[in-house]
Order: C-alpha cells, then structure tokens, then sequence
C-alpha cells in the first residue's frame, strides 16, 4: 500500500469502554469439563456476566447509531435547491470500530466529502452521551474520549492514527469513571468554528457554526478541570433525551447511589470516591430533569 492511495484527514472519534470487565473475568482460564446440567448452567451465567454485557452494549450501539441516521424530515417537499443543501447539511451515520470490551465511533471531519462536519461532531456528541446514560440505567456503566485528530480508514472500518491513539489514552488515562472526556483538539476544533462570522448568504457556515455552538453547549468543565461531555444539561435533554429524561435520570441516579453505597462498604476508596463525584454531577443538574 502507497501513502498515495491514502486518505488521511481529520476525523472526530469517541473512544468507549465497558467498566468492570476486568473483574468480570478474573480468576478465569480455560473451559470447565461440562459434564452435567448444573456446571454447564453455572458455565453459562459466568460467561454472560461479561459476554452478554459487551453484546447489550453493541446492541445500544447499533441502535443509537441506525436511530441517529434515520431522517425525519420532509425534505420531498423541498425545493430541488434546497435538498441539496439539506444534503450538503447532513451528517453520515458514524462509523463503528469494535474494540474487545469497548467500541469506537467516528467520522471524517473531510470537508471534500463532509460539507458540514459539525454535523458529524454533533453525531458523535449525541451518540456517546446517550450510550453514557443507558449504561447507566442498565447498570453496565461505560466511560469514554471525544477527542479530533488526524486519521485513516487502512480498510472499512478499521480506523488508525493520530486519532485513535489519543482517544484512547484520554480514556484509558483521564475518563477513570462514567463520564464522557472532550479531548483539548475537539474544544479548540468547535472554538476555532466561532472566530468568524459568516456572510448571510454562505448557509452552510452559518449552519457550521451554529453547530459549533451547540456542541459546546453540551460541554461543560468536570470537578478535576477536565471538559466532558454534559449529558444531564439542558442543551442535551431537548436534543436527545427530551420527555425520556426523567425516568431515565431516576434509574440512573439509583444505580449511583447504590454503586455509592457498595464501594463505602467495601472500603474502596477510590470507587466510593468516583461514585462521590458522579452523584454530585446528577444532583447539580435533578431540577433539569423533573
């Protein structure tokens, strides 16, 4: 393969992982001898604790994703000028990368090919926000990376890079409990979109930039200095959760304050304290969500 027949170009990828894998599987080797009804049940419990986890997790993927590209719209009734703006305004339906116990999703922020990347942004925003919440209510809770770098498809869906790199060291090094970290590159990515103002007649600008502004209306800056991803804010709710939001934030918030409760009895400090911050972050936002 020749760095001719590559495309490289900026991409925005949300790196996910799926908490608590490690101790699902500890202490576990090979196959037991399955020689009864009750060890192969007992087999099977075993493996779902972790392998039906990761499935449920590829299952909210792939609807949150088919549910993100489905067009609502009544773009028929537009003028033949004003589809093709319509078009040139949509995102494509982000791609996905499988990864172990985790997942990537990303999409190219080209401009040759994407006339409107803060749609693809947004995207991304929405769709790991809402896998954040729902792992929450399911009680398989997730952490995750937003960040934006230079990137490659080596073959479809196979994502490697810049990118990826640092997605996943935000992740792995910085997310630490169930939140969703926006990465410094994304922030200073939607900032840079604010710096000029569009003429009134270049649509697609002003679109771009309004977009850019309400991306970083989903952000907001975490206890430890961090920028994250601001599920539970207002700008969130009305653009995915809307009349959903408080039955999901209910669930949610139990789940907490139970994980809470179990790690203060546990004597795990570092847990307790992560489940501390995380219920401090729901109860600053319960009044959005009544």
């Amino acid at each position: 393969m020749s760095s001719d027949s590559l495309t490289v170009s900026n991409y925005c990828a949300c790196f996910i992982d799926l908490l608590g894998q490690k101790n699902a599987l500890k202490g576990q080797s090979v196959m037991p001898e399955l020689n009864d009804d009750q060890k192969k049940a007992e087999f099977q419990s075993m493996v779902m604790k972790s392998v039906g986890a990761i499935t449920r997790l590829q299952h909210h993927a792939d609807f949150f994703r088919k549910a993100s590209g489905e067009t609502k719209s009544r773009r028929s009734e537009l003028s033949p000028a004003d589809q093709l703006l319509y078009d040139e305004m949509s995102a494509p339906k982000a791609k996905q990368q499988r990864w172990s116990d985790g997942l990537v999703f990303y999409q190219s922020l080209n401009t040759k090919t994407a006339q409107c990347p803060m749609s693809s942004v947004l995207d991304i925003f929405m769709l790991s926000g809402s896998l954040c919440m729902f792992g929450l209510v399911d009680k398989q809770p997730i952490r995750g990376a937003v960040e934006t770098s230079w990137g490659v498809e080596l073959h479809e869906n196979e994502l490697y890079g810049a990118v990826v790199a640092n997605s996943y060291v935000l992740e792995s090094a910085v997310a630490q409990y169930p939140r969703i970290v926006i990465g410094e590159h994304t922030m200073n990515y939607l900032r840079a979109h604010l710096e000029h103002t569009p003429d009134h007649t270049d649509k697609l600008g002003i679109y771009n930039r309004n977009l850019a502004v309400t991306c970083l209306n989903m952000t907001a800056v975490d206890q430890d200095g961090h920028d994250i991803l601001n599920y539970l804010g207002v700008e969130f709710k009305n653009s995915v959760f809307r009349e959903e939001s408080k039955s999901l934030y209910d669930d949610a918030y139990a789940f907490i304050c139970g994980q809470y409760e179990l790690h203060k009895a546990n004597k795990n400090s570092k847990l307790a304290q992560r489940y501390t911050w995380l219920k401090g972050y729901f109860h600053q936002h319960r009044d959005i969500h009544v």
